[in-house]
């Protein structure tokens, strides 16, 4: 799940959460006060229409946030790619040596070697003291 950010899991699992705090039995109970609210009694064509109409609202409510979820998804992508398209735009995830740490930062700059005994050349030196 890399590509998945964090505020999309939460997005998705609060409202599961929250769903999965009322059991099937209740929520049915809930509807049917719903309807018994409005007036319709229970037995009614009217009741069930009425209960029907709350479980379609219910799983209408539940695409759309899931279609939004997408879309913003679809947004970040778009706006990661147009980033990437600008010449100016700099990587902001930096290159890593073998041991998995950061050879150079955000900005291009180069980090160095990281540990003990660690031997890099450093790309921005042109000492050619070697030859």
């Amino acid at each position: 799940m890399p590509n998945f950010k964090m505020r999309y899991v939460l997005i998705a699992l609060v409202p599961l959460a929250v769903a999965g705090c009322v059991s099937a039995e209740d929520q049915r109970a809930m509807d049917q006060q719903q309807c018994a609210s409005y007036g319709y009694r229970p037995g009614t064509n009217r009741f069930a229409d009425c209960m029907m109409q709350q479980t379609s609202q219910r799983s209408e409510d539940e695409q759309r946030s899931l279609d939004r979820m997408a879309a913003q998804e679809q947004r970040d992508k778009d706006r990661k790619e147009a980033r990437r398209k600008d010449d100016s735009y700099i990587d902001p995830r930096p290159s890593y040596d073998k041991d998995g740490n950061p050879n150079f930062d955000t900005q291009g700059n180069y980090q160095g070697c990281h540990g003990a005994g660690c031997l890099v050349d450093n790309p921005d030196n042109n000492d050619d003291d070697d030859q």
